[in-house]
């Protein structure tokens, strides 16, 4: 991490040392995961011929605050291996710039589910490139010594196939400090 002027602490990402041409891999952390049941499953578990959806945060880069009073500033670039969000979107005709909660929203009401079954299934992993600045305000880390940046990932599960989805979007992106508590951050694509 370096000092810059005007305030701000700068935290050079690990990928940020990688050749341009060749971003690295980013070593994603999967926190716990919760339920999301449509309407039709509450009160019950998933049949297992039905998707049942999770959502957990994933980190992307996990900072340690020495110093107070400065806000904070980064990127995160480089490649992640993922199933595409982009298309989970789709089934619900959501802009990809949609947070996943409204999403999940959508999944609570699809009754059959029949679109998303398809989907689902001929889903295959991606390499998502990833390169994205963000932003702490000094005030939001007042008392944060520990920080994880990071997005949302729908875990997606039918007859017996897992698959994540890390909605990699800034309306899905967010910090957390120590406690598990949501640290205010501001994320934008590059």
């Amino acid at each position: 991490m370096a000092f810059a002027a005007g305030g701000t602490l700068t935290a050079a990402s690990p990928a940020s040392a990688a050749s341009p041409s060749r971003p690295p891999v980013i070593d994603v952390t999967n926190g716990r995961f919760n339920v999301i049941l449509s309407n039709s499953q509450v009160g019950r578990l998933a049949a297992a011929d039905n998707v049942t959806a999770f959502h957990g945060f994933s980190t992307f880069q996990k900072l340690t605050i020495q110093s107070q009073g400065f806000d904070l500033e980064g990127r995160i670039r480089g490649k992640l291996r993922s199933h595409d969000f982009k298309s989970l979107w789709k089934v619900y005709n959501l802009p990809s710039s949609t947070s996943y909660k409204v999403w999940g929203a959508s999944f609570k009401k699809d009754t059959s589910q029949s679109v998303l079954k398809e989907v689902f299934r001929r889903e295959q992993l991606i390499e998502v490139d990833i390169d994205i600045t963000f932003r702490v305000k000094a005030a939001a880390l007042h008392g944060v010594s520990t920080l994880r940046i990071g997005f949302e990932t729908l875990r997606l599960q039918l007859e017996g196939t897992t698959k994540d989805f890390t909605v990699v979007n800034p309306e899905s992106g967010g910090a957390k400090d120590q406690d598990g508590d949501d640290v205010p951050i501001d994320f934008e694509p590059i």
